[in-house]
């Protein structure tokens, strides 16, 4: 990559990349910044060079995508101003090794061998590595763009990855057309139709209705966990919830009370009656703590638990670094008031947890639904989900995005909740103390929301539905499968390219020699 005029570009372009995503959903840009990373990437002649080609687009990109931690860190983190800025911009350094090491070893292996098949294949890998390495972080997604383009009748069939896939491969047919002017090229574009087409298919179908609410507490970060707010917080979702026993699920914010589970029962209990009467199941946010005499004692996790007409607990599997757990606490706590904020220790909990269950009472009979609950984060990672929404009717989701304020964050959150409804079939309910409550129907279209930093609760009729998409069925597999098709025609190309040059060399080496 030659010149800094080349890497002011690429941080240009990747800059505008999040432009592409939630709220703003100008997708058009996001080809636009990939199809500048992709021609500088063809100019490049080897792995050092690809990787710093990678690595100054994807520093724009998640210096611009992930600024909304500057709130949590300095807000309500207590980070000074300059330090939370050199943070997150280190944070962005960090995240945007994992491309550069991807690109890099493409050009080392396969060099621009099939490079408009194999930019592609490398993009999804590197997404794919981002969303479980050290825990994952399974943001700014290319395909995420597209939960309102043509291309987002493929997401129950490929996923959000499959979607960066073809966005990316969109681009690079594009350019190869350009290039050469072989319309052959053009038939990428084809994928496009056949996506509106798949918009109208319905992979999972109807099994029941549920009368559902969500309450949005909206209470202030800064005055949450303080002692003096518990009562008031406990009377605000008590009042909220009274007003929609006719509901048959109500739904409250992750961490909506700030007691511990066993210190909440007593209030708890005596909502339940009142509950089990009127035919409610309630579920809420609230952290859990191990009790005396189990080999856990005294440690937490952050849970969901449903009661009244439902039940079952579950405990958060996919924590945040250094928000929900700080790794090598030891010798980090106390040195950034950031590392000490409140419930950050929590531990991870289980896979393969029971789903939480809900009954609706009828004159006739007793219907019983399957919930699978995400916490806050978890609703970002498409497998997680997937794995989850296996035997769930309906899906929800809890958060406490009061933390990033009224940023790209909560955005960003919301609209990686409606790409997982629209991947898996189901519909979806999100709570979340201070926005974005809403309501999302099978198709991953919000059907209602309420205001942001508003106390209100959100009231609707969600259709359970059962039944799996292709995504469901086959995770994965099909990607995986391509990309090593791919890779092997590309190193088998490269291979036989340098075998016919060196049988050429043979053949001059006597002329020049006589």
């Amino acid at each position: 990559m030659a010149g800094w005029a080349a890497r002011a570009l690429l941080l240009l372009a990747g800059a505008v990349f999040p432009l592409a995503l939630a709220p703003l959903f100008w997708w058009p840009l996001g080809l636009l910044s990939i199809a500048v990373f992709v021609h500088f990437l063809l100019q490049t002649d080897n792995a050092r060079s690809a990787f710093a080609t990678a690595w100054w687009f994807s520093l724009g990109k998640f210096s611009v995508g992930i600024s909304w931690i500057y709130v949590s860190m300095h807000d309500h983190g207590g980070t000074p101003a300059v330090l939370a800025v050199l943070m997150i911009g280190l944070f962005a350094a960090f995240l945007a090794t994992f491309p550069g090491f991807w690109f890099a070893l493409r050009q080392r292996f396969l060099g621009q061998s099939l490079a408009w098949l194999t930019i592609p294949v490398f993009w999804f890998l590197h997404e794919w590595f981002r969303s479980w390495f050290m825990t994952g972080f399974p943001w700014l997604f290319a395909g995420d763009a597209h939960l309102g383009s043509w291309l987002s009748g493929w997401a129950p069939v490929f996923g959000s990855y499959g979607l960066s896939f073809i966005c990316v491969l969109t681009v690079t047919a594009l350019y190869r057309f350009w290039q050469t002017r072989q319309p052959a090229f053009l038939a990428v574009l084809l994928l496009w139709p056949a996506g509106l087409l798949l918009q109208q298919q319905d992979w999972t179908h109807k099994t029941g209705e549920l009368t559902v609410s969500a309450v949005q507490g909206n209470i202030p970060q800064d005055q949450k966990w303080l002692r003096e707010s518990i009562s008031p917080t406990i009377n605000a979702y008590f009042q909220q919830t009274s007003e929609h026993w006719d509901s048959d699920l109500v739904l409250w914010p992750e961490t909506a009370m700030t007691l511990l589970l066993d210190q909440f029962q007593p209030y708890m209990d005596d909502m339940a009656i009142e509950a089990q009467e009127t035919g409610t199941t309630v579920i809420t946010g609230i952290p859990y703590r191990y009790p005396r005499g189990h080999e856990l004692a005294g440690q937490f996790h952050n849970s969901v638990i449903a009661f009244g007409n439902g039940e079952g607990i579950y405990h958060k599997q996919n924590l945040v670094p250094f928000g929900e757990y700080v790794p090598l606490q030891a010798l980090i706590r106390g040195l950034i008031p950031f590392f000490d904020l409140d419930m950050s220790s929590f531990l991870h909990g289980p896979a393969n947890q029971p789903l939480l269950k809900v009954g609706k009472h009828s004159e006739s009979t007793e219907e019983l639904y399957l919930i699978a609950p995400y916490i806050c984060y978890e609703i970002a990672y498409p497998q997680l989900v997937s794995r989850m929404a296996q035997d769930a009717d309906f899906l929800i989701t809890v958060s406490n995005d009061a933390w990033f304020g009224d940023s790209l964050g909560p955005k960003q959150h919301m609209a990686l909740a409606q790409m997982r409804a629209l991947e898996t079939g189901r519909w979806l309910l999100r709570s979340t103390n201070t926005g974005i409550t809403a309501l999302v129907d099978n198709k991953g279209r919000m059907m209602s929301r309420l205001p942001y930093e508003q106390r209100a609760t959100l009231t609707g009729t969600a259709e359970m539905r059962q039944g799996k998409t292709p995504y469901m069925i086959w995770e994965l597999w099909p990607l995986y499968i391509l990309s090593l098709l791919i890779i092997s025609a590309a190193l088998w190309l490269r291979r036989s390219g340098r075998t016919r040059e060196m049988a050429q060399a043979d053949d001059i080496a006597p002329i020049v020699e006589r």
